[in-house]
């Protein structure tokens, strides 16, 4: 049964659209409904359904946006249009947005419809099965979000460089895959983080290099730009790349050519580009730390991904689908969060966004013993004397840049590692807190 086509309905009207699935179920078919375009379009992706019946009127998208909109998420789903007698002209619109037929309410005849339906199923191509991403649905992915994906939506088919701006943890990575998928780009997703990779590798990573090119280039290896050659190329935390990087890769955005380390051949690459950071690009800039030039060739569409702590009313489909994800991985059966657990997160400020709600609820699945998961959270001080004595951010920064400085004698490079950074991060703080070692 697992294997019955999948039929979509989006439409309000609730009596309708319980008689016709009712007869798709009778007739063996998996039926899935929605009463709102916009929420059918989030879980258009993971579903993908063989045929989708969509309302012509519908509130919020109606059914000729949510056709032009889905076509591009499923090309292999089929969409038919239902319609009122009075309003075919409009149904006929409709096809030439991408709608295979028309059905028009109340239903002439049950069986009629039925057997479009199975006409529909047999004649449809096969579709081509495509890489598993790993990401969650998108109605979970962009939970508290629409407004964002909507837009994402706009762009996802054209070839603009996108910039992703906020906080650590918020997902940035999965909304570039998002970006992606909803692209139908070709080639592969592939990601580059400039701050785990040495500052003299992040080069040699990009553009590769040929044998010989350096000490320890044993054989010529392609870098991340010509393997994203017809996909996409995500670069994380683009504001660590050292400013020859930077030079390089404007140079790639402003002609799509580039040359491997060592050699002279020059590649050309058609990557669509997303990057990301949780850095202020406009203090860079007025610093003298990020090149104005790159910025604003970054900067054409950007978006900020808000904190966790404002999605609060989406928390519970968060937390059922780490749940789920993480007892997978981890071989263990999944278990509800306690009431009181629950509550906890809920009160909880969240620090370190999605990435730490995910660190809390693996710990939970490991250590907790009872039926129930229950949750340990870190300490957070909210008394008014306590708040009273918290410094700023940059405060305890230039604290503790200034104390590992002292216990390393100097010595940058241990200095780096103590601090758990990229070395090209420590030289940007030294300069930004005017500190001289």
């Amino acid at each position: 049964m697992e294997n019955r086509p999948l039929i979509q309905i989006v439409e309000d009207d609730l009596s309708f659209a319980t008689f016709l699935k009712t007869l798709l179920e009778e007739a063996g078919y998996a039926v899935c409904h929605y009463t709102r375009a916009e929420e059918a379009l989030l879980h258009l992706p993971e579903e993908s359904p063989a045929i989708s019946i969509v309302d012509l009127k519908l509130p919020g998208l109606d059914g000729i946006q949510y056709i032009e909109r889905a076509k591009r998420i499923s090309p292999y789903t089929e969409f038919l249009i239902i319609t009122a007698f009075g309003s075919i002209p409009s149904a006929v619109s409709a096809l030439k947005k991408g709608a295979i037929d028309y059905l028009t309410k109340p239903l002439e005849s049950p069986e009629d419809f039925l057997r479009k339906i199975k006409t529909l199923l047999e004649s449809r191509k096969p579709q081509i099965s495509r890489k598993e991403e790993d990401l969650p649905p998108f109605h979970v992915l962009f939970a508290g979000m629409e407004e964002l994906y909507e837009k994402i939506l706009s762009i996802a088919p054209t070839s603009a460089t996108v910039l992703l701006l906020g906080e650590t943890g918020t997902g940035k990575s999965a909304i570039a895959k998002a970006i992606h998928v909803l692209s139908n780009k070709k080639g592969a997703f592939v990601e580059v983080n400039c701050a785990v990779l040495p500052e003299n590798l992040v080069e040699a990573e990009l553009f590769g290099y040929e044998k010989g090119a350096f000490t320890g280039a044993t054989k010529t290896k392609p870098g991340k730009l010509e393997l994203a050659r017809d996909g996409t190329l995500f670069l994380d935390e683009i504001a660590e790349m050292t400013p020859q990087t930077q030079a390089k890769f404007l140079r790639v955005l402003q002609n799509r050519t580039f040359e491997r380390l060592g050699g002279l051949e020059v590649l050309e690459t058609n990557a669509r580009f997303v990057v990301a950071t949780n850095r202020n690009l406009e203090e860079l800039v007025k610093k003298g730390q990020f090149r104005e030039d790159l910025y604003y060739r970054i900067n054409v569409i950007s978006f900020n991904l808000p904190p966790l702590r404002v999605r609060k009313a989406h928390l519970s489909l968060l937390i059922d689908y780490i749940i789920e994800k993480k007892a997978k991985n981890l071989g263990v059966e999944p278990r509800p969060l306690s009431k009181k657990s629950l509550e906890k997160l809920m009160n909880y400020p969240f620090p370190g966004n999605v990435r730490e709600l995910e660190n809390i609820l693996e710990r939970a699945l490991l250590l907790s013993k009872g039926p129930e998961l229950e949750v340990e959270l870190p300490a957070l001080t909210t008394s008014k004397e306590a708040i009273a004595e918290i410094k700023p951010l940059k405060e305890l920064e230039k604290e503790a840049i200034l104390k590992a400085l002292s216990e390393c004698k100097g010595n940058k490079v241990e200095t780096a590692k103590k601090l758990g950074i990229p070395l090209r991060t420590l030289y940007h703080k030294l300069k930004e807190y005017e500190i001289k070692s």
